[in-house]
């Protein structure tokens, strides 16, 4: 007996004992995973870079299973206790699938839903399609031309490029009122014309990159293709010898083209600045999270009340450490029991550190900051210490000698000084001026030392 028949009576045996199915088919998602019996499975809705519970079932001996909970339209993810996963599409339509192994890619097949059965081959030819075109990256821009090799990588990259384009535009076409069709319109790429020079090519990637994104189909949201996108657009405007400084400008500029496109709808539009504002924060670029926590691109005039306080509700805890902001006050007691107060400190600056005694790079520079105040006597030190281990930092403090203020409420990243300063991660700088206000974010050393030789120029 051949291996495509012993196939389609593997699967016709699964549909006819495996599945369960009622027959009024009421079943959201439902499905068999060969050699999975009586295991978990977790069924979340994709929001973005978000995860949201749905619902939990047990598959039975067979390892069949259905989730029955009312779901919206949008992308859903399937996960195992082991930790493996399926992503799929639900369009008010039963998903039914069969699969061989969880921990495989291969063997899945869609019994119903022309949705993931179109996404499902999509995404098989466009990752092997990207793996292709990575390989070819390095001939294509290094090998010696003009060549013989070299026309053929070019036309071989041309050609990979022009395949998963047409077989997308097929599979739109076909299918056109699809989940399917809206999620592979927005993942397309434009097209690199390998003719032209690196930064025409960039430039033209930049303008052409949202040409077939429909940002006012919210749809967009309930999945991780419009994130994915919006990443691999910023992408774009980084350049491997760039500073601090310039990454975060060029990280502006291309937020700053996001936000138009994602204007043309509130709930699109919040959904972006959030993901970005978020993002940005745990990056630790905060001069891009001040950018887009006063620069709202949405005509607030126009806004829903709604809209405008979840709005409020987002960039508002921001706000409070823009550059010119007064500083938020800190704990109200040192290490030793003191009382202490922003006040108490008379010197020209203070220098206000976020830090853990388990990070190895505050480790780092810690010592650097001690060497700098030596230097710089119109700066003060405060040092917040996230840690819950108080015996531990008191000992640390005093075997390296640094005799500056700590202030430590013993609840680490729980700490409401952290939750009030946005930490996101250790070391965070800031720079107060004598008022008290906030006049720098420093990402490190070298842009703090840049900022004191930039007040030593201005005076």
């Amino acid at each position: 007996m051949n291996t495509a028949l012993l196939r389609y009576l593997y699967l016709s045996l699964l549909l006819l004992f495996g599945f369960n199915l009622s027959l009024s088919g009421q079943q959201a998602i439902s499905g068999t995973i060969s050699g999975f019996g009586n295991q978990m499975l977790l069924l979340e809705a994709i929001r973005g870079d978000k995860k949201m519970p749905v619902d939990s079932t047990f598959t039975d001996v067979s390892g069949s299973f259905y989730f029955n909970e009312a779901l919206s339209p949008g992308m859903y993810r399937i996960s195992t206790s082991g930790g493996n996963s399926l992503k799929l599409l639900y369009n008010n339509e039963p998903v039914q699938f069969v699969m061989d192994d969880p921990s495989e890619s291969g063997g899945l097949q869609f019994i119903k839903s022309v949705d993931n059965a179109v996404w499902s081959d999509y995404t098989a030819l466009r990752d092997k399609v990207f793996y292709l075109l990575e390989l070819l990256k390095p001939v294509v821009g290094k090998y010696e031309q003009p060549s013989a090799f070299h026309a053929l990588a070019v036309k071989e990259f041309d050609s990979l490029q022009q395949m998963l384009n047409q077989s997308a535009n097929s599979w739109i076409e076909s299918y056109p009122e699809s989940l399917a069709a809206l999620y592979i319109s927005t993942d397309l790429r434009p097209q690199i014309d390998l003719s032209a020079d690196f930064r025409t090519q960039r430039e033209t990637m930049k303008k052409e990159f949202f040409a077939r994104t429909d940002f006012s189909d919210t749809l967009l949201i309930r999945s991780d293709v419009l994130t994915r996108k919006m990443i691999d657009f910023l992408s774009l405007y980084q350049s491997e010898d760039q500073s601090m400084q310039a990454v975060q400008f060029e990280f502006i500029k291309g937020l700053d083209r996001l936000f138009e496109y994602a204007s043309v709808d509130e709930t699109m539009y919040i959904f972006v600045l959030e993901y970005m504002i978020n993002g940005f924060a745990q990056l630790g670029l905060p001069a891009v999270t001040d950018f887009i926590s006063s620069l709202p691109h949405f005509d607030a005039v126009c806004m829903e009340t709604a809209s405008l306080m979840k709005l409020e509700q987002i960039v508002g805890p921001y706000r409070s450490t823009l550059i010119g902001a007064k500083a938020p006050e800190l704990f109200t007691q040192d290490i030793n029991g003191n009382d202490f107060s922003l006040a108490q400190i008379q010197k020209p600056y203070t220098l206000i550190v976020f830090w853990s005694i388990t990070c190895p790079h505050c480790l780092e520079m810690l010592p650097q900051l001690k060497a700098f105040v030596q230097t710089h006597e119109q700066y003060a030190i405060v040092s917040v210490v996230l840690s819950k281990d108080e015996q531990l930092l008191n000992d640390f403090v005093k075997a390296e000698n640094y005799d500056w203020i700590h202030l430590n409420d013993g609840l680490g990243w729980e700490s409401p000084m952290a939750n009030e300063y946005n930490i996101f991660g250790t070391p965070t700088l800031f720079v107060l001026d004598e008022q008290k206000n906030i006049v720098a974010k420093p990402s490190g050393m070298k842009e703090l030392r840049l900022f004191e030789q930039q007040n030593q120029q201005i005076k």
